[in-house]
């Protein structure tokens, strides 16, 4: 026997984790690549975490692709994607760690709180040197995929 786990129930078990836009841009520029932003998305469509998205990071997210060239189609499927397996959080909430340095950064700050987000992953310093923000390990890509490989 079979036992079906409610949506809502699979997303409190699951690892909950926020990717920083430019793991997704480095990802969707080498598709062909073996690095490891494209394996965490690989790894996030296969149901291995759920991914959290708040509006103003998928805001960020699009405006950023268009601007890099990506092409429309893969934008459009991985907002397809998003839309269907990410976990979405309202996004009420707001950080100031990171007013000083670098303001834009705290978006992604505010959603792991929001969502008591397990990991934050990045490649962007600022980020990185916090190390933890309210029981939230910020890694970079490698460091995440090894993290992942020990759940």
């Amino acid at each position: 026997m079979k036992i079906q786990i409610p949506l809502q129930i699979a997303w409190v078990l699951m690892l909950k984790v926020v990717i920083d836009t430019s793991v997704f841009i480095t990802a969707l520029l080498r598709p062909t690549s073996k690095s490891s932003p494209r394996q965490i998305l690989k790894l996030w469509s296969e149901g291995r975490f759920s991914l959290v998205m708040a509006p103003p990071l998928l805001q960020e997210l699009t405006s950023r692709l268009i601007r890099q060239g990506v092409a429309v189609a893969d934008i459009e499927d991985l907002l397809v994607d998003i839309t269907a397996i990410a976990l979405h959080i309202p996004g009420a909430y707001q950080a100031t760690r990171l007013d000083e340095i670098d303001s834009d950064d705290n978006k992604f700050l505010a959603a792991a709180y929001e969502a008591k987000a397990d990991y934050l992953v990045s490649v962007d310093n600022d980020l990185l040197s916090l190390k933890y923000y309210h029981g939230t390990q910020i890694l970079t890509p490698a460091l995440f995929l090894v993290a992942l490989q020990k759940e």
